[in-house]
């Protein structure tokens, strides 16, 4: 038998259950919080695809302004009889 394989089976002995007990609680705890993590990105995740199509949405509201601001500026500037 190998020194680590004697190592071992000298260890399997001294690990208490209790050991495995509070291994198996901290690995639950890591589990939910992991979740609640998780869960939360998604959440922040959504917010931001809102987010986005409202932007997207002003945008285009905008540039229809911009378009039609430009557009009664460049009528003014044509029909002024002094500039003919």
């Amino acid at each position: 038998m190998s020194d680590l394989s004697t190592r071992l089976v000298a260890m399997e002995g001294k690990v208490a259950s209790s050991d495995t007990g509070a291994l198996n609680d901290r690995l639950t705890t890591v589990e939910e919080r992991v979740q609640f993590n998780s869960d939360n990105i998604d959440d922040v995740w959504e917010s931001l695809e809102k987010l986005d199509v409202e932007m997207k949405d002003m945008e285009d509201k905008l540039a229809g302004w911009m378009e039609r601001e430009i557009g009664k500026v460049y009528d003014i500037i044509n029909d002024n009889p002094l500039g003919n």
